[in-house]
Protein backbone atom coordinates (compact mmCIF):
# COMPACT_ATOMS: atom_id res chain seq x y z
CA UNK A 1 0.00 0.00 0.00
CA UNK A 2 1.82 3.12 -1.50
CA UNK A 3 0.44 6.87 -0.58
CA UNK A 4 2.82 8.69 -1.85
CA UNK A 5 1.01 11.35 -3.42
CA UNK A 6 -1.95 11.23 -1.44
CA UNK A 7 -3.62 13.34 1.44
CA UNK A 8 -5.83 11.78 4.36
CA UNK A 9 -7.82 13.20 7.14
CA UNK A 10 -8.33 11.32 9.51
CA UNK A 11 -10.46 12.00 12.55
CA UNK A 12 -9.93 10.77 15.77
CA UNK A 13 -6.18 10.66 15.12
CA UNK A 14 -5.27 11.54 18.58
CA UNK A 15 -4.89 7.93 20.15
CA UNK A 16 -5.57 4.29 19.81
CA UNK A 17 -6.86 3.26 16.58
CA UNK A 18 -6.59 6.27 15.00
CA UNK A 19 -3.17 7.40 15.55
CA UNK A 20 -2.03 3.78 14.54
CA UNK A 21 -3.51 4.95 11.14
CA UNK A 22 -2.05 8.07 10.95
CA UNK A 23 1.27 6.40 11.54
CA UNK A 24 1.24 3.84 9.31
CA UNK A 25 0.01 6.32 6.75
CA UNK A 26 2.12 8.58 6.35
CA UNK A 27 4.31 5.34 7.09
CA UNK A 28 3.48 4.70 3.60
CA UNK A 29 4.04 7.99 1.75
CA UNK A 30 1.06 10.33 2.19
CA UNK A 31 0.73 13.43 3.94
CA UNK A 32 -2.11 13.62 6.98
CA UNK A 33 -4.34 16.00 8.63
CA UNK A 34 -4.65 14.45 12.46
CA UNK A 35 -7.87 16.03 14.06
CA UNK A 36 -9.35 15.02 16.93
CA UNK A 37 -11.68 16.41 20.04
CA UNK A 38 -8.70 16.60 21.97
CA UNK A 39 -6.22 18.99 20.05
CA UNK A 40 -3.27 18.20 22.15
CA UNK A 41 -3.56 14.67 21.23
CA UNK A 42 -3.48 14.84 17.27
CA UNK A 43 -0.56 17.61 17.72
CA UNK A 44 1.40 15.18 19.96
CA UNK A 45 0.18 12.30 16.94
CA UNK A 46 1.50 14.64 14.15
CA UNK A 47 4.67 15.48 16.04
CA UNK A 48 5.64 11.62 16.49
CA UNK A 49 4.76 11.19 12.70
CA UNK A 50 7.04 14.77 11.88
CA UNK A 51 9.60 13.06 14.07
CA UNK A 52 10.08 10.17 11.62
CA UNK A 53 10.20 12.25 9.33
CA UNK A 54 6.33 11.79 7.75
CA UNK A 55 4.12 15.10 6.79
CA UNK A 56 1.63 15.67 9.34
CA UNK A 57 -0.39 18.69 10.60
CA UNK A 58 -3.13 18.53 13.57
CA UNK A 59 -6.49 20.28 14.13
CA UNK A 60 -9.21 20.16 17.02
CA UNK A 61 -12.41 19.25 15.65
CA UNK A 62 -15.75 18.07 17.41
CA UNK A 63 -17.10 15.67 14.69
CA UNK A 64 -20.89 16.47 16.24
CA UNK A 65 -20.68 20.38 15.07
CA UNK A 66 -21.20 20.92 11.50
CA UNK A 67 -18.82 24.03 12.12
CA UNK A 68 -15.76 22.21 13.14
CA UNK A 69 -16.08 19.65 10.71
CA UNK A 70 -16.39 22.06 7.62
CA UNK A 71 -13.22 23.89 9.39
CA UNK A 72 -11.24 20.85 9.65
CA UNK A 73 -11.92 19.67 5.85
CA UNK A 74 -11.34 23.33 4.92
CA UNK A 75 -7.75 23.58 6.60
CA UNK A 76 -6.54 20.13 5.07
CA UNK A 77 -7.18 21.65 1.65
CA UNK A 78 -5.39 24.98 2.48
CA UNK A 79 -2.74 22.82 3.89
CA UNK A 80 -2.37 19.66 1.51
CA UNK A 81 -4.35 20.80 -1.44
CA UNK A 82 -6.75 18.11 -1.59
CA UNK A 83 -8.46 14.82 0.17
CA UNK A 84 -8.14 11.59 -1.23
CA UNK A 85 -8.60 9.58 2.28
CA UNK A 86 -11.68 10.43 4.93
CA UNK A 87 -10.61 8.38 8.33
CA UNK A 88 -13.47 8.49 10.60
CA UNK A 89 -12.15 6.76 14.05
CA UNK A 90 -13.70 9.56 16.17
CA UNK A 91 -16.33 7.43 19.28
CA UNK A 92 -17.65 7.48 22.11
CA UNK A 93 -18.05 4.41 24.73
CA UNK A 94 -20.54 4.53 27.80
CA UNK A 95 -21.09 1.13 29.13
CA UNK A 96 -24.58 1.00 30.19
CA UNK A 97 -27.63 -0.87 30.11
CA UNK A 98 -30.73 0.16 27.01
CA UNK A 99 -33.07 0.73 30.32
CA UNK A 100 -30.88 2.42 32.44
CA UNK A 101 -28.97 4.79 29.39
CA UNK A 102 -30.60 8.61 30.50
CA UNK A 103 -31.74 10.42 26.83
CA UNK A 104 -28.89 13.01 27.75
CA UNK A 105 -26.29 10.10 27.31
CA UNK A 106 -28.23 8.19 24.67
CA UNK A 107 -27.93 11.76 22.50
CA UNK A 108 -24.73 12.59 23.16
CA UNK A 109 -23.41 8.74 21.81
CA UNK A 110 -25.34 9.03 19.06
CA UNK A 111 -24.59 12.42 17.98
CA UNK A 112 -20.98 11.43 18.07
CA UNK A 113 -20.86 8.51 16.59
CA UNK A 114 -23.50 8.70 14.20
CA UNK A 115 -24.13 12.06 13.47
CA UNK A 116 -20.63 13.14 12.87
CA UNK A 117 -20.04 10.27 11.02
CA UNK A 118 -22.67 11.64 8.75
CA UNK A 119 -21.42 15.36 8.75
CA UNK A 120 -18.00 13.85 8.08
CA UNK A 121 -19.28 12.16 5.52
CA UNK A 122 -21.08 14.78 3.86
CA UNK A 123 -18.84 17.51 4.05
CA UNK A 124 -16.04 15.67 2.46
CA UNK A 125 -17.96 13.90 -0.27
CA UNK A 126 -18.56 17.00 -1.90
CA UNK A 127 -14.55 17.34 -2.25
CA UNK A 128 -14.11 14.46 -3.70
CA UNK A 129 -16.38 14.39 -6.13
CA UNK A 130 -14.90 17.69 -7.72
CA UNK A 131 -11.11 15.47 -7.60
CA UNK A 132 -12.84 12.70 -9.35
CA UNK A 133 -13.04 10.28 -6.30
CA UNK A 134 -11.61 8.92 -3.09
CA UNK A 135 -11.95 6.58 -0.29
CA UNK A 136 -13.67 6.83 3.18
CA UNK A 137 -13.20 4.29 6.03
CA UNK A 138 -15.82 4.28 9.05
CA UNK A 139 -14.64 2.70 12.02
CA UNK A 140 -17.69 1.01 13.31
CA UNK A 141 -17.49 -1.65 15.71
CA UNK A 142 -18.27 -5.49 16.56
CA UNK A 143 -21.05 -4.04 18.36
CA UNK A 144 -22.87 -3.12 14.69
CA UNK A 145 -22.78 -6.59 13.95
CA UNK A 146 -23.53 -9.02 17.72
CA UNK A 147 -25.24 -7.79 20.21
CA UNK A 148 -23.07 -7.67 24.42
CA UNK A 149 -24.50 -6.51 27.67
CA UNK A 150 -24.44 -2.64 28.65
CA UNK A 151 -23.95 -1.31 25.21
CA UNK A 152 -27.46 0.20 25.53
CA UNK A 153 -26.81 3.56 23.10
CA UNK A 154 -22.96 2.70 21.58
CA UNK A 155 -24.68 -1.15 20.09
CA UNK A 156 -27.13 0.81 18.07
CA UNK A 157 -25.05 4.03 17.13
CA UNK A 158 -22.61 1.25 15.47
CA UNK A 159 -25.24 -0.19 13.69
CA UNK A 160 -26.48 2.81 12.30
CA UNK A 161 -23.43 3.37 10.64
CA UNK A 162 -23.33 0.24 8.37
CA UNK A 163 -26.64 1.72 6.61
CA UNK A 164 -24.88 5.18 6.49
CA UNK A 165 -22.06 3.43 5.11
CA UNK A 166 -23.78 2.14 2.27
CA UNK A 167 -26.21 4.69 1.81
CA UNK A 168 -22.42 6.72 1.05
CA UNK A 169 -21.09 3.89 -1.10
CA UNK A 170 -24.43 3.73 -3.20
CA UNK A 171 -24.29 8.03 -3.63
CA UNK A 172 -20.53 7.96 -4.30
CA UNK A 173 -20.11 5.07 -6.61
CA UNK A 174 -20.62 6.88 -9.87
CA UNK A 175 -18.48 9.86 -8.84
CA UNK A 176 -15.77 7.43 -7.80
CA UNK A 177 -16.02 7.63 -4.42
CA UNK A 178 -15.40 4.26 -2.30
CA UNK A 179 -16.83 3.95 1.28
CA UNK A 180 -16.39 1.23 3.23
CA UNK A 181 -16.59 0.24 7.19
CA UNK A 182 -14.19 -1.39 9.23
CA UNK A 183 -15.88 -3.82 12.37
CA UNK A 184 -13.37 -4.18 15.02
CA UNK A 185 -13.26 -6.78 17.68
CA UNK A 186 -11.74 -6.07 21.31
CA UNK A 187 -9.14 -4.28 20.87
CA UNK A 188 -6.02 -2.98 23.13
CA UNK A 189 -6.83 0.83 23.10
CA UNK A 190 -7.60 3.58 25.34
CA UNK A 191 -10.99 3.40 24.95
CA UNK A 192 -11.48 0.06 26.28
CA UNK A 193 -9.43 0.67 29.30
CA UNK A 194 -10.94 3.76 30.02
CA UNK A 195 -14.82 1.86 29.96
CA UNK A 196 -13.97 0.00 33.75
CA UNK A 197 -11.76 -0.46 36.24
CA UNK A 198 -8.39 -2.23 35.75
CA UNK A 199 -9.42 -5.28 36.69
CA UNK A 200 -12.98 -5.16 35.14
CA UNK A 201 -10.94 -4.99 31.97
CA UNK A 202 -7.87 -7.25 32.49
CA UNK A 203 -11.30 -9.54 33.06
CA UNK A 204 -12.59 -8.91 29.52
CA UNK A 205 -9.38 -9.48 27.85
CA UNK A 206 -9.19 -12.82 29.51
CA UNK A 207 -12.89 -13.57 28.73
CA UNK A 208 -12.59 -12.81 24.79
CA UNK A 209 -8.92 -14.36 24.45
CA UNK A 210 -11.30 -17.74 25.52
CA UNK A 211 -13.94 -17.47 23.12
CA UNK A 212 -12.14 -15.62 20.12
CA UNK A 213 -11.03 -18.16 17.69
CA UNK A 214 -7.44 -16.86 17.60
CA UNK A 215 -6.82 -16.61 21.15
CA UNK A 216 -6.12 -13.08 21.88
CA UNK A 217 -6.94 -9.41 21.73
CA UNK A 218 -6.23 -7.75 18.81
CA UNK A 219 -4.07 -4.33 18.85
CA UNK A 220 -4.24 -1.14 16.98
CA UNK A 221 -1.87 -1.42 14.06
CA UNK A 222 -3.72 -4.48 13.30
CA UNK A 223 -7.02 -2.39 12.58
CA UNK A 224 -4.77 0.18 11.07
CA UNK A 225 -3.88 -2.03 8.41
CA UNK A 226 -7.16 -3.00 7.64
CA UNK A 227 -8.47 0.85 7.51
CA UNK A 228 -5.64 1.70 4.90
CA UNK A 229 -6.42 -1.68 2.76
CA UNK A 230 -9.67 0.03 2.26
CA UNK A 231 -8.66 3.22 1.83
CA UNK A 232 -5.37 1.81 -0.72
CA UNK A 233 -6.02 1.54 -4.79
CA UNK A 234 -5.22 -2.22 -3.56
CA UNK A 235 -9.59 -2.31 -2.50
CA UNK A 236 -10.17 -0.16 -5.91
CA UNK A 237 -13.10 -2.43 -6.71
CA UNK A 238 -14.71 -2.60 -3.07
CA UNK A 239 -17.51 -0.20 -1.95
CA UNK A 240 -19.94 -0.23 0.38
CA UNK A 241 -18.44 -3.26 2.52
CA UNK A 242 -18.35 -4.36 5.98
CA UNK A 243 -14.94 -6.34 7.40
CA UNK A 244 -15.29 -7.35 10.73
CA UNK A 245 -11.42 -7.24 12.28
CA UNK A 246 -12.02 -9.24 15.62
CA UNK A 247 -9.79 -12.45 15.25
CA UNK A 248 -12.67 -14.25 14.14
CA UNK A 249 -15.05 -13.93 16.90
CA UNK A 250 -17.99 -12.91 14.71
CA UNK A 251 -18.53 -16.17 13.10
CA UNK A 252 -19.52 -17.65 16.67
Amino acid sequence: MNFTRRVALAVGGGSGIGRATCELFAERGGAVMVADVNEASAKATAERIVRKGGRAEACGCDVARWDQVQAAVERTRNVFGRIDVLVNSAGILRVRRLEDTLEAEWNEVLQVNLTGAFLLTKAVMGVMRQQGGGAIVHLASRMALRIKENRGAYAPSKAGLLQLTRMAALEGGPHGIRVNCVCPGFIDTPMVWGSGTKEEVETQFAGWAKVCPLGRTGHPEEVARAILFLASEEASFITGAVLPVDGGRTIL
